[in-house]
């Protein structure tokens, strides 16, 4: 017999897990085998990167709404290091099972490679959401519909200093004149979002966008954010979006929750600050 758990869609479950442990925090488990602490490196990547991840779950699952993965932190490190992800994956899922996994990875494919690249993520991986670029349009979007259980957020704007470089530009539709994340913002909840399974995902480097990109993506629709930490990003500039009824925001952390002294008082830090916004300010 199948556990409830195992029948509930993405926007179920992390929705589920939100209300009960009041939490908007999702935790980066971006565990570069270089960073490790040296009492894991000595097992080399594959057992010093599984190993560290436990104790990184262990130490915050309580504070995490979800636990999202950065694939190239274990691709790099060749074979061991995907064996190291599978293992992590295993292991959330059979003691965690409540925890939404997401892949941070870009899978943007088409057609038959796209197909593979969803088996991979949501068969393989086991994750149950995973992100994508918009650059092919909705052909990178197609492949993973029939997961409609799966979750898919798509990169309207990035985090990164040279993001504007192309997210920036502005561009003329249907008479009006909006930014290229704009667009993409509305093509992601306004057309592609056939299954109520497709999401964006935002910057907290750029708030006065991410504040854009709620606007144009209503209430309802949940946005994973990135940024938080050491590119800049302050929980202060989740005000203008944080809306305490519709638990609609997924809020990421990685490195200053995962290489901290004490992972677990950082993370339930970081919770408590998002829970104690007042979302009447507006960004200065």
């Amino acid at each position: 017999m199948k556990n409830i758990i195992d029948t509930l869609t993405f926007k179920e479950k992390i929705r589920r897990r939100i209300e009960k442990i009041n939490s908007l925090l999702c935790v980066g488990l971006d565990s570069d085998f270089a960073k490790l602490p040296l009492k894991f490196k000595r097992y080399g990547p594959r057992e010093g990167i599984f190993l560290f991840n436990r104790s990184i779950v262990q130490d915050t699952a309580e504070f995490a709404a979800a636990f999202k993965l950065n694939l190239v932190f274990y691709a790099g490190y060749g074979l061991s290091g995907l064996k190291a992800l599978a293992e992590t994956t295993f292991y959330l899922k059979k003691n965690y099972p409540e925890i939404p996994l997401i892949a941070d990875c870009k899978r943007s494919e088409m057609q038959r490679s796209g197909k593979l690249a969803a088996r991979e993520i949501f068969e393989e991986f086991n994750f149950d959401a995973l992100t994508v670029t918009p650059w092919f349009g909705f052909d990178t979007i197609e492949p993973y519909l029939k997961y409609r259980d799966k979750g898919v957020f798509v990169l309207c704007k990035d985090s990164n200093p040279s993001a504007g470089e192309i997210q920036d530009l502005v561009i003329k539709q249907r008479k009006q004149k909006m930014k290229l994340y704009e667009y993409v913002t509305d093509l992601v909840v306004n057309h592609w979002n056939k299954n109520g399974n497709v999401f964006c995902e935002g910057p907290l480097t750029y708030p006065l966008d991410l504040k854009r990109i709620r606007q144009i993506a209503g209430n309802e629709s949940l946005i994973l954010i990135a940024g938080l930490g050491p590119q800049g990003g302050k929980v202060k500039d989740l005000r203008p979006i944080i809306n305490k009824e519709k638990n609609n925001i997924l809020v990421n952390a990685s490195r200053m929750v995962i290489f901290a002294k004490k992972p677990a008082a950082v993370a339930k830090k970081i919770k408590e600050e998002i829970n104690h916004l007042d979302n009447n300010a507006e960004i200065e």
